[in-house]
């Protein structure tokens, strides 16, 4: 009898592609509340429903300089923090890496798309790359740490112990479960159709 893999709990490793829009929303939301806290003037952009300025205030936290540097650890911590909760989402160190990786450039790569003109410098698309490198890095770190964590084990179920019936040690009489034919004492296997005997 071959033996049968089983989950050791019921939980299941969820949708990479859910793991990767969990890291994107997570982390940009986080990140606009960084922005918020650092910069209290920000808040008038989302009051007022302005999304340009709300966008430009959260691409401009993406830039990585000397000068920025301080900012800068409030929106590493964002994208930190959606790796570790698509980590425990994926229950998987590798997927949750790629989840936290590429969210974390798509993430980046949205905010992009509305603020090209910030990028025409070739100084301020190097700060971009830079800053987006390194919060990819800190989420898959952390999605890989958590997703680890958190794995879905797999565990052998032990194979059964093939061998002889002892009649002396029982009374009963044992017969064949496949074709109900019995069974002689120090028997391996069943004489009629060969079904192993299994203790």
């Amino acid at each position: 009898m071959s033996s049968r893999r089983y989950r050791e709990h019921s939980a299941k490793q969820t949708n990479p592609i859910y793991n990767t829009f969990l890291v994107i929303t997570v982390g940009l939301s986080v990140l606009e509340l960084s922005q918020l806290i650092l910069d209290p003037r920000n808040a008038a952009s989302l009051t007022t429903l302005d999304v340009n300025g709300v966008v430009t205030s959260m691409f401009e936290g993406m830039f990585l300089s000397a000068d920025t540097l301080v900012s800068f650890m409030a929106v590493l911590v964002a994208w930190l923090l959606s790796g570790l909760i698509a980590g425990v989402r994926a229950k998987n160190g590798f997927w949750g890496a790629v989840a936290g990786v590429f969210g974390t450039i798509i993430g980046a790569g949205f905010l992009s798309i509305f603020n090209l003109s910030l990028l025409e410098e070739s100084t301020a698309l190097s700060q971009f790359i830079l800053g987006t490198a390194a919060c990819a890095l800190a989420a898959c770190i952390a999605a890989y740490a958590t997703g680890s964590a958190t794995k879905v084990k797999e565990t052998v179920k032990p194979k059964p112990t093939r061998k002889a019936w002892d009649a002396s040690k029982t009374k009963e009489v044992w017969t064949c479960n496949r074709c109900g034919a019995s069974i002689p004492p120090g028997a391996f296997s069943c004489p009629s159709c060969g079904e192993p005997v299994i203790e």
